[in-house]
């Protein structure tokens, strides 16, 4: 009787350690992997256990074994869980100590009418195999020779593996919630030595109870039970409401000698009290998510340690570059996740028919240092090719540096030659680029001609407005002028050095010697942003760099307008932009040996304008009918800005200034005129634009000797 009575006080205190506390709120006790329970066993007449789930981990000394118990109660009374245990035997004939799992220690009734969850673990031997183990559920009835009778025993099917089926939730629970795990993306790159998986992991809190994610462990199992560790981002503390769906990035390494089928995702949990993990979850990887698109246009993912980006092919060009081509590529990058994802370090080869790889170099574009949830991020690739060389197809492959000796593919890219034309921009329309720190509208506002001795030059004037809400400089560009036939003449651009207030304009001239006789409405301009690459990284140029252009990028053509080639017969309102000036009251004289000139000038210029003046004159041609005089003078557009705060009417010296002025002068000497002035009848004063020494004509004015003009 005493060694009884021993023995069941021995069990009690077993079970009062076990399980002590309040009662189990009422949950539900559906099984916590979303599988059909293994099997259940009836508690009396109002109550039974149901065994939901079990499984096995590995450990240092041994394995680990974690299984979840559904308790029902459907009486009018609590059930007192102190007078029932579980005993974890095996087949082959061991009998294991079960305990409580830490977060169920204060648990030991359920409440009438109501369901809930316990869960436990024991240690066992490396040896035992999750199909050879038992659970029996025992009730204390001191009137047997043992203190207690069995109620059930419940063994694990030969089928069973823990491990929840490709295309189903995993759930499981957490405190006194429960998640839902699934796969958004699984991808799985490689390098010389490992496998690189990248998971995108969604949680769903379906409980009722937000939940902050314990210290829990994702590590990939290969069907050798092999464990390797995965990094997580966003996982830490990461809390989750009800009914809300968090998104976990998952990335690893894992030997190539490992192989890559039959992957599972195990979830663990680390108990720093225990010393030991426990498993939460484990389900079947789904099959290697294809990517979409790859093509000009589409949109296509890739996911790294880092997270998930977007990414969509622009397009891949083939440009003209002195006595080479340029390929050149432009990528976006977006994030359509909920938090910011850094840049790539990325590297790039061009691969054409799949056989001949072309180095690229990569440039960003865009004034940013990582991607913003829903924005994205321009980036350009470039490489040179022999301008003779053809190829039906090329694709873009981008890989990320692991190291200075490593890299991973990230996405490959294909362009076919029918989606290569080069953006264009229509007669009159606008170019809009949206690179953040860039933005900004292009037009052509017009074309001119400029004739010489030596030749004749045409100049484009592109017109750049500021779409930043900042002072921002002009992005250096490359231009050439593109001939019908594929004839390319590089062109020169004008370097504007200041910066361009928000809402500003600046307008730069792009200019080439072409043919005479060229027809200007079979001919386009092609620019792009140059691009000074060094240390192996592309870097845009800003316009005001002096370093030597390799290349550009972000090409785009323009329809060229039709040129003004009208010449006004009086000196009003001549547009030598962003400058107009008109002259009136122009009058000569002679005295003596002297000839002057006189007239008022009214030289107006439009703001908000940022311009490039070097190399533009204004030319004032004066030429009797006769040929008894002729003269010209030139004023550079550079020297038409006032100057220590003086007025066009203040200045005394002979330049001309922004402002009004009258009786400007003109003196020349000449002892031989006054003889020759009975002969003086009509003069022609003309206005020229001159540009890089050539010239084109705006005004001629037919005056009087002697007399007053209009």
């Amino acid at each position: 009787m005493r060694n009884k009575m021993a023995a069941r006080a021995t069990a009690l205190a077993l079970i009062l350690t076990l399980s002590t506390g309040g009662v189990l709120a009422a949950t539900p006790a559906a099984a916590a992997s979303g599988q059909p329970a293994l099997g259940s066993v009836a508690a009396g007449a109002s109550g039974s256990f149901e065994l939901q789930n079990i499984q096995l981990l590995p450990d240092q000394n041994g394995n680990i074994v974690t299984f979840t118990v559904g308790v029902h109660n459907k009486s009018a009374a609590d059930l007192a869980l102190v007078d029932y245990w579980v005993r974890l035997k095996s087949k082959t004939g061991h009998t294991y100590t079960v305990r409580l799992m830490p977060q169920d220690k204060a648990v030991n009734k359920i409440g009438a009418h109501s369901s809930g969850q316990v869960s436990y673990y024991a240690k066992v031997g490396s040896g035992e195999k999750l199909q050879d183990l038992q659970v029996q559920f025992i009730k204390w009835d001191f009137s047997q020779p043992n203190s207690e009778r069995v109620l059930g025993q419940i063994s694990v099917p030969a089928s069973y593996t823990g491990v929840t089926p490709t295309g189903q939730n995993a759930d499981f629970q957490v405190g006194s919630s429960e998640l839902r795990a699934s796969t958004e993306k699984f991808t799985n790159g490689k390098n010389e030595k490992y496998y690189l998986p990248a998971i995108s992991l969604q949680l769903e809190n379906i409980g009722g109870a937000a939940v902050t994610l314990p210290e829990v462990q994702f590590s990939v199992r290969t069907p050798e039970g092999l464990l390797y560790p995965l990094d997580a981002k966003n996982a830490k503390d990461l809390k989750i409401s009800p009914k809300e769906t968090k998104t976990v990035q998952l990335s690893g390494a894992i030997p190539l000698k490992a192989g890559e089928k039959g992957w599972e995702l195990v979830i663990t949990r680390i108990h720093p009290e225990l010393k030991f993990n426990t498993l939460l979850a484990a389900y079947q990887l789904p099959a290697v998510s294809k990517p979409a698109g790859g093509e000009s246009g589409k949109e296509t993912q890739f996911m790294n340690k880092s997270g998930l980006y977007t990414a969509k092919l622009g397009g891949i060009y083939r440009l003209p570059w002195e006595d080479q081509d340029i390929l050149t590529a432009n990528v976006t990058l977006s994030n359509k996740g909920e938090q910011s994802l850094p840049i790539p370090d990325m590297t790039a080869h061009f691969l054409l028919d799949n056989a001949v790889k072309v180095e690229a170099k990569l440039v960003r574009t865009g004034k940013v240092i990582g991607i913003d949830p829903g924005s994205s991020l321009s980036v350009e690739a470039l490489g040179k090719i022999p301008y003779t060389y053809a190829f039906k197809e090329v694709k873009l492959v981008i890989q990320e540096k692991e190291s200075d000796t490593q890299v991973n593919d990230l996405l490959e890219l294909t362009a076919k030659p029918d989606l290569q034309q080069l953006p264009f921009v229509g007669l009159g329309a606008k170019y809009a680029r949206e690179e953040i720190g860039r933005k900004a509208q292009y037009t052509v506002a017009e074309i001119n001609s400029y004739e010489g001795l030596s030749g004749s030059i045409v100049s484009a004037e592109l017109e750049i407005e500021n779409a930043e809400k900042r002072f921002a400089p002009v992005t250096g560009l490359v231009a050439h002028f593109q001939l019908k036939d594929g004839t390319v003449f590089p062109a020169s651009v004008s370097d504007i050095k200041k910066t361009v207030a928000p809402g500003g304009k600046a307008r730069l001239n792009v200019w080439a010697a072409l043919p005479k006789g060229t027809d200007m409405e079979n001919v386009r301009l092609l620019i792009g942003d140059s691009v000074t690459l060094e240390t192996g990284e592309g870097k845009p140029g800003d316009g005001q760099q002096t370093v030597k252009t390799d290349a550009y990028v972000r090409p785009v053509t323009f329809a060229l307008p039709k040129e003004n080639k009208d010449v006004k017969d009086k000196l009003k309102d001549l547009t030598l932009f962003p400058y107009t000036v008109s002259m009136s009251r122009i009058n000569t004289s002679i005295n003596n040996d002297v000839l002057t000139l006189k007239f008022n000038y009214d030289i107006s210029k439009q703001l908000l304008t940022e311009t490039a003046p070097e190399g533009h004159k204004l030319v004032l041609v004066f030429e009797d009918y006769k040929g008894n005089k002729s003269f010209e003078k030139a004023y550079e557009l550079k020297n038409w800005e006032p100057r220590d705060g003086k007025s066009a009417e203040q200045v005394t010296d002979n330049e001309l200034r922004i402002g009004k002025k009258e009786n400007f002068t003109i003196q020349l000497q000449d002892a031989d005129l006054i003889f020759k002035q009975r002969f003086l009848d009509k003069y022609h004063l003309s206005v020229y634009h001159e540009f890089q020494g050539q010239r084109k004509l705006l005004a001629k004015q037919s005056i009087d000797w002697f007399a007053y003009s209009d």
